[in-house]
């Protein structure tokens, strides 16, 4: 496994560049390629192979400290914005619109969630940032997080996801996630640049 990393500060944002031989799991999407992924034999039973990719996204996410750079953290409640944003694994990355993730998906991944903590899909983000001397911050002691879409194929994608938490606690990266034959949608690792707030 070859990493390169450098880490230069940037405005409050440590960008950590990282680069890994692959598990030669499918091949690379292309660049901003978003796609919907065939159905896996778990996520076929519940019809909805977008909503499994995220559970899985999530799961990790906020079950890794080392991902969300907040060790021993745990969030009273998870807002996900309920778009997928292009770019939300880059901190300059982020732009307009969005495409709205659909409810039956969002109820799924809410559901799938339950005992990692109370899930709350959200229109707007400013509708749970509060601030507190002078630190823009997630209300409730949450995380607000923010998905990018599912770009790849039937076997392999790769989501960006962001994390805020207050005004120094944020973090970017983008998740290799593969379609295992009989075991559904897996996180197998990361990929491109992370961030660091």
């Amino acid at each position: 496994m070859l990493a390169l990393v450098i880490v230069a500060l940037l405005g409050g944002v440590v960008p950590v560049v990282t680069g890994c031989a692959g598990d030669g799991a499918g091949t690379a999407p292309a660049a901003g390629a978003a796609v919907t992924p065939a159905a896996s034999s778990t996520s076929s039973q519940a019809g909805d192979p977008q909503s499994e990719v995220y559970v899985e996204v999530l799961r990790r996410y906020l079950g890794t400290p080392g991902d969300n750079s907040l060790p021993g953290q745990t969030f009273t409640h998870v807002y996900v914005l309920e778009r997928a944003m292009p770019g939300a694994g880059d901190p300059m990355g982020h732009s307009g619109g969005g495409t709205p993730i659909a409810p039956t998906t969002r109820e799924r991944i809410t559901s799938a969630l339950s005992s990692v903590g109370t899930v709350s899909f959200i229109a707007d983000r400013d509708s749970v940032i509060v601030v507190h001397n002078g630190c823009a911050q997630v209300r409730d002691d949450g995380i607000l997080i923010t998905l990018g879409p599912l770009n790849g194929d039937g076997n392999r994608v790769e989501v960006g996801i962001n994390g805020f938490v207050a005004c120094l606690g944020a973090t970017w990266l983008t998740y290799v996630v593969v379609n295992d034959a009989g075991a559904g949608w897996r996180v197998t690792g990361t990929t491109g640049p992370r961030a660091i707030a």
